[in-house]
Formats: C-alpha cells, structure tokens, sequence
C-alpha cells in the first residue's frame, strides 16, 4: 500500500492469547485480522489487488502487482520482508492465467529462496478479483513481528 494513505489508519494493536498474538486488520468493517503470529510464523490474510484508495486495481496484471506490494508494506510494518515468506496460496479466476501469474510473481523471489506454493483455480472472489493470494512468513528467532 502507499504510504500516503497510512496515516489515517488505526495503529495495529497486536493482542495476545495463549502463544498466538492477532494482528486486527487496520479497516475497521474488516471481520478477520490482517495477521496472526503462532511462534515464529506470521500467517498473513489472503488479499485481493486492491490499490491505495480500496479499489480493485484493473487487470490481471495490475492485481497481481498490488497484491505483492501491498503484501511487501504489510511485512514491512511487521520488521519483516520478502526475503521472510516461505509458503503461498494462491487463488486464480483463470487456471490458464497460471504462466502469466508466475512471470509476474516470480521476480519478488531470490530464485534459491522460492516459497512453497499451492495454487488452484476457482470459481470467484471477491469484488470479482481475478487473483488472491495468502502469504505464511517466518519470523527470525528472538524477533516478534510487532
């Protein structure tokens, strides 16, 4: 996400329970945190390629891009990187856009440090989103990802 568009956010409270800390997601509405850390994995919520003002970024393309960026500044928050990721799920409107989608992704990747990944094709998603994506990320130990 844009940087110009943080400020007003609510700050992300991380809140304990039992080992597992949430993360709420920063929207209000939004019925499911943005992140949850279980020991030293951040599971990441599945996002859609919505641009800084909360719109469907237009094209397959553009989805993919903004998922991966919005995903980098997400970690960014949480002292983590790329670099931190090591699974990935991904959701596509259009199995034969697969090709297309590992053009695009692969390049966010060292290529000796490639995610595990699973991927499938489905029927919908939401605001009619061609892609989603959900991240796993490892946090170093002795780190927490607040």
């Amino acid at each position: 996400m844009n940087n110009t568009n943080t400020e007003n956010r609510p700050v992300i409270n991380p809140i304990p329970a039992d080992g597992i800390t949430y993360y709420l997601h920063p929207h209000p509405r939004s019925p499911f945190s943005e992140a949850v850390q279980v020991g030293q994995t951040l599971y990441l919520s599945a996002m859609i390629g919505l641009d800084e003002n909360g719109k469907l970024a237009e094209g397959f393309d553009n989805e993919v891009k903004a998922i991966m960026a919005n995903t980098a500044e997400i970690l960014k928050r949480y002292g983590l990187g790329m670099e931190h990721i090591f699974k990935a799920t991904v959701m596509l409107t259009d199995i034969s856009k697969w090709g297309d989608f590992n053009r695009l992704y692969k390049p966010y990747f060292h290529p000796a440090r490639l995610p595990v990944r699973t991927a499938f094709g489905v029927t919908n998603l939401a605001y009619d989103a061609t892609v989603e994506i959900e991240f796993w990320a490892h946090v170093p130990t002795g780190a927490t990802a607040e």
